[in-house]
């Protein structure tokens, strides 16, 4: 799936660009891809010695309340990949009927996103701002999903040693340790020809 992210200030601030953040006290949810997303953004405008952040709760319905009770102006938004992981226990069939089930769930959603958006409403965790919204209150630009595929090596390097540049990732990247590509290629291969496909995903696409 294709994430999005973004740097907010309440509706009264002074901020208006990513730069005017530099030496502010910025909160980002640690241990989730967002956290890592703010970073980026914030490191796109200023050097790192200017970056200063503090943990944010990570319950979404309390960071989604705390917006709505502040008002809040977008000040810088990204879209990252956000990708599934599996451990050593999972083999190619399990892998490759996930793969199967991604594929068609991409292609349902994207064929008609504000069908499916009603789900996240009931799906999140019980809270009566976002009971209170309503399909039409999603902006459907910011929902962008894609087929899974194989990891881009080069790709997975370079976020690893961004995040062990950041103090993030111990130890250096070895893509035979991180990526079973046996078991991902085995996985691509079943899915493909169970979903009628010509072939596996190119090289060039990514997982969910």
């Amino acid at each position: 799936m294709i994430v999005c992210g973004a740097l907010v200030v309440a509706s009264g601030s002074s901020v208006y660009t990513p730069q005017e953040l530099a030496g502010k006290l910025v909160a980002l949810d640690y241990g989730n891809g967002t956290a890592y997303a703010g970073l980026l953004m914030l490191e796109g405008a200023m050097p790192r010695a200017a970056v200063n952040t503090c943990a944010a709760t990570a319950d979404p319905a309390e960071r989604f309340a705390g917006l709505l009770r502040a008002g809040c102006r977008l000040i810088s938004t990204t879209f990252f990949h956000g990708t599934w992981v599996a451990d050593g226990s999972v083999g190619a069939e399990t892998y490759a009927a996930f793969v199967r089930a991604l594929t068609r769930a991409v292609r349902r959603i994207n064929a008609d996103k504000r069908r499916y958006v009603s789900y996240f409403i009931r799906d999140f965790p019980r809270n009566p701002e976002v009971e209170a919204l309503r399909p039409e209150d999603f902006d459907l630009n910011r929902i962008r999903l894609k087929e899974p595929g194989p990891i881009p090596e080069n790709e997975a390097r370079w976020a690893w040693e961004w995040m062990a540049s950041w103090g993030l990732m111990p130890g250096a990247f070895d893509v035979a340790t991180q990526i079973n590509r046996k078991v991902e290629r085995e996985a691509h291969e079943l899915a493909g020809v169970h979903m009628g496909l010509e072939g596996p995903p190119s090289s060039g696409e990514r997982p969910c």
